[in-house]
């Protein structure tokens, strides 16, 4: 498809690029979406921004514009055209570690005060719980958790606590969690979940030792307290809640997807997604008015959350939120996710609810270009 320079006055700004993968452009030169994109396109048709997306392989330093791809609602297909650099930088996924246009890009926009849609970094385990601990308000939701610098580390808390979970402090989608039991008479049984799963034991903590470090390697990992999660069928329940900034700059809470386990999966990632009222509701056979309790008691400490996350890291148009309710009815920080999927939110939620949650997101860019120019 030839490639066209687009022109130099636009219809609107501010014109947002979308980072995503060389195989998402490959797609939709070939006019095949993925959901989020589908739903980015719809939004953008509500509020009427310009908005392309692009791969790293776009980027042309030099002349600073990008070989990006973009929606032509009059035609209705996907064009490709040389774009400038964007007002609003909405980065989708992570570029290859040495990669270096990537950075070099990155560094750019930011001399260039393009401002982020979003955080252009993962968030990492153990510097958002040291940030976290710090606030008295936000202490009692944190389970016990330490940096692994030495066997006396996961040997120390292990006396205090006969069951806990291993994560590496940067990955995502549940690929370095491992649990850690302790049984009597000194011995262990470690197991991770991948597309089943798997179960090690060992007869004593040197044997333990060396199964956690041929497992996690050369990185960094927290141990952390286990959290007596609600169950369901003998399955774990958590909540991968969607928070994001509105077109006033307001936090705000787009849904709280619950998550049902797979059988025998130590974490909830790939599983089962509901509505909350669905699930608390006819599932857990919560009344409405207690279900509306729950919700606003969730929602108060979700909107708690991103105002700390933003005090360390700055203002973000969206995170993800993973948290659980234990057996006594508390309230527990799991994880956030600079960057979510939202594979739980388009499996649980009706097309008017995501519709939406784009819609504010695009809303929010509008925001931020307002407020730099």
């Amino acid at each position: 498809m030839a490639k066209e320079n687009v022109c130099l006055s636009f219809k609107s700004r501010p014109i947002v690029g979308v980072l995503v993968g060389n195989s998402i452009i490959k797609n939709l030169t070939r006019q095949k979406e993925t959901s989020d994109i589908e739903e980015l396109k719809k939004a953008n048709s509500t509020i009427d921004l310009t908005l392309y997306f692009f791969s790293i392989n776009g980027i042309n330093l030099v002349n600073k514009n990008i070989n990006g791809i973009f929606f032509n609602q009059e035609k209705e297909i996907w064009q490709e055209r040389i774009f400038p650099f964007p007002d609003i930088f909405y980065k989708r996924t992570s570029p290859p570690k040495d990669e270096k246009t990537s950075s070099m890009f990155e560094e750019q926009l930011k001399n260039s005060h393009i401002k982020p849609l979003n955080y252009l970094n993962k968030f990492n385990k153990w510097e958002v719980y040291t940030h976290l601990s710090k606030e008295e308000a936000f202490a009692e939701y944190l389970p016990k958790t330490i940096i692994y610098k030495s066997p006396a580390d996961l040997q120390n808390i292990l006396k205090l606590k006969n069951k806990v979970y291993l994560k590496a402090c940067s990955s995502g989608r549940g690929k370095l969690v491992m649990r850690v039991v302790k049984l009597p008479n000194n011995r262990y049984q470690c197991s991770h979940y991948k597309n089943n799963l798997s179960i090690y034991n060992a007869d004593n903590f040197k044997q333990l030792i060396s199964i956690v470090l041929k497992f996690f390697k050369n990185k960094m990992f927290i141990v952390q307290e286990s959290i007596d999660l609600i169950t369901i069928d003998n399955r774990i329940v958590d909540l991968r809640a969607e928070v994001q900034k509105n077109g006033d700059g307001e936090i705000t809470v787009a849904a709280i997807p619950v998550r049902i386990g797979r059988f025998n999966a130590l974490i909830t990632t790939h599983s089962k997604s509901l509505t909350f009222e669905d699930f608390f509701k006819n599932k857990m056979n919560y009344s409405s008015d207690y279900t509306i309790l729950l919700k606003n008691r969730i929602e108060a400490f979700l909107k708690l959350t991103y105002q700390y996350l933003e005090k360390y890291y700055g203002p973000s148009g969206e995170i993800g939120i993973d948290i659980g309710i234990d057996k006594d009815g508390k309230l527990w920080f799991i994880e956030c996710n600079s960057r979510s999927l939202k594979v739980s939110f388009h499996k649980a939620y009706d097309e008017k609810t995501v519709n939406q949650s784009y819609i504010n997101l695009l809303d929010y860019a509008q925001y931020l270009y307002n407020k730099k120019t």
